[in-house]
């Protein structure tokens, strides 16, 4: 037995200029966001070339995965559904029916599960199942992957990136107490984190990646806070975090966004531009760790979640 398909499934990101408001309003909506709101954040998208990388960045893991996991004598496409640009979730899932594909291995690419970040992804799968079913197409058989944010492969992406960045820094720098690590993730409302292993799986993941690294010790911190001000979201925010430190000692960090997968706004504008502004701001060098991306241990335990759930 083996998979019609692999399909990866994301956030997805404008990749037009024009596409960005459009893109924008879609996120929120249901939230009844002021217009004024949407254009400040469409600026963000300005400051880092006026759109997004991350739909192109997705495809290109989808084509190392199929590439990879030919390469292991399994010939199965991988695809791409994302939530909020196209192709769209059911729109691929459609397609795939229309091919006559049954049996189909879905992985969410998001490390740590919450609500906003998996929950969301499964229900527009069973929206768009639902929609092959109602145009009288056979239904695929889903089969998620099960939770990764520990695994190996993912874990030796990150550690390498991390080396990586804190080589960049200097002997000076690197003295006890002078550079300190701070991994980070997109922040989500408290009550959500409360009701899912959002937090505790963010917190695996780094202290996984403090096991095989020189570094003496990490901080967390979180990215991209936005909803209503008078609702508690994760804290300390990156920026926040950097700002209130007390560098009498310390001169430089390196910042890990291992929550994020490939670049796009939250790191290009949240990490690369506010943040950096901010350590600048306190005479603080901040390097930023690369995304996983298509690094090929990250490609890797990728395909060997779809080569154990055959077994």
């Amino acid at each position: 037995m083996k998979y019609d398909a692999v399909l990866l499934v994301g956030f997805g990101g404008p990749e037009k200029p024009e596409d960005v408001l459009k893109f924008l309003e879609d996120v929120t909506h249901g939230r009844n966001v002021p217009p004024e709101r949407l254009k400040l954040v469409a600026k963000q998208y300005e400051q880092i070339g006026g759109t997004s990388p991350y739909n192109r960045l997705t495809r290109e893991q989808a084509q190392a995965l199929e590439k990879l996991l030919k390469a292991r004598g399994l010939d199965i496409p991988v695809v791409v559904g994302f939530a909020h640009y196209a192709p769209r979730i059911a729109d691929t899932l459609m397609d795939l029916a229309k091919q006559g594909k049954t049996k189909i291995f879905a992985i969410v690419m998001a490390p740590h599960r919450s609500p906003a970040s998996y929950d969301k992804y499964v229900n527009k799968v069973t929206d768009g199942l639902k929609a092959i079913g109602e145009a009288g197409l056979t239904v695929p058989e889903i089969t998620y992957a099960p939770s990764w944010h520990t695994r190996p492969g993912f874990i030796k992406a990150i550690v390498d990136n991390v080396n990586e960045a804190y080589a960049q820094l200097s002997p000076a720098e690197k003295e006890r107490h002078r550079a300190e690590l701070i991994f980070t993730t997109h922040s989500i409302p408290r009550r959500m984190a409360h009701e899912s292993p959002y937090s505790l799986q963010f917190e695996e993941t780094a202290q996984q990646v403090m096991k095989h690294i020189e570094i003496p010790y990490y901080q967390t911190a979180y990215t991209s806070r936005s909803g209503k001000p008078e609702e508690a979201w994760l804290i300390p925010d990156l920026g926040d975090f950097i700002e209130a430190r007390t560098y009498e000692t310390l001169s430089a960090c390196v910042v890990a966004p291992i929550g994020f997968l490939v670049d796009h706004v939250e790191v290009l504008y949240d990490i690369d531009t506010l943040a950096q502004e901010k350590a600048k701001w306190k005479s603080l060098h901040m390097v930023r760790a690369k995304t996983v991306g298509t690094h090929p241990s990250f490609i890797a335990m990728l395909a060997s979640l779809v080569e154990e759930s055959l077994t």
